[in-house]
């Protein structure tokens, strides 16, 4: 017991251990920081958020934490690093989209995180409600136009959901009309479903006629 004291690695500063925790933790739930932070440094109450464990459990967790709270740039560059990269220690699914709500983040790893994370729209959209304290008019606009796209596509895919609808409702008035006017409604039907009607409007019709 004596000799594991002897041999126990000591920390300075708390910033020394996270950066020994991000370089050297080698699994989601490993422990560095709980067995080698200071007792002053686990009693602060960012670790305590109301939660049944505290934010420093698990190294995961803390990595977490200071990926969206950190305003150390030495910091934030190395866990992004870890994030970017994919590191095993770090299971990315238990996580909330890491560093995009660090208001801390310089320009260059906004533009960074934006890359990583472009293939998700809810991401994106997310890290233009975060008002970056060193984001530049650039980045501004390339995140705004982004958000733009995202959702000009939205409306224009509920645009032709529309007029699919709209289509195969006129269609059927229309062939309702038809039939009022004396012609034969096997003809009506003949002439309305035909092979170049839109797959939409069939299953649009057939959910309307199926309404009881």
């Amino acid at each position: 017991m004596f000799f594991n004291l002897l041999n126990r690695k000591t920390f300075e500063t708390e910033k020394e251990l996270i950066l020994y925790v991000i370089e050297n933790c080698d699994k989601s739930y490993s422990e560095i920081y709980k067995k080698y932070a200071k007792r002053e440094w686990k009693s602060n109450p960012k670790y305590h958020r109301g939660s049944c464990y505290p934010e420093y459990t698990y190294d995961a967790w803390i990595m977490e934490w200071f990926s969206n709270n950190s305003d150390d740039l030495e910091i934030i560059e190395a866990l992004w690093k870890k994030y970017k990269y994919g590191n095993t220690c770090w299971t990315k699914a238990q996580f909330e989209l890491p560093f995009v709500k660090n208001v801390n983040l310089t320009d260059d790893l906004i533009r960074s995180v934006y890359s990583y994370y472009l293939p998700m729209n809810r991401a994106i959209q997310e890290m233009q409600k975060v008002e970056y304290k060193y984001i530049s008019k650039e980045t501004k606009e390339l995140i705004d136009n982004y958000c733009l796209f995202v959702e000009q596509k939205k409306r224009k895919k509920k645009e032709d959901r529309t007029k699919k609808k709209l289509t195969a409702f006129l269609t059927t008035a229309a062939a309702t009309k038809s039939v009022l006017t004396g012609n034969s409604i096997d003809n009506v039907v003949e002439q309305t479903i035909t092979s170049d009607v839109d797959d939409a409007v069939l299953d649009y019709m057939n959910k309307l006629f199926d309404k009881k």
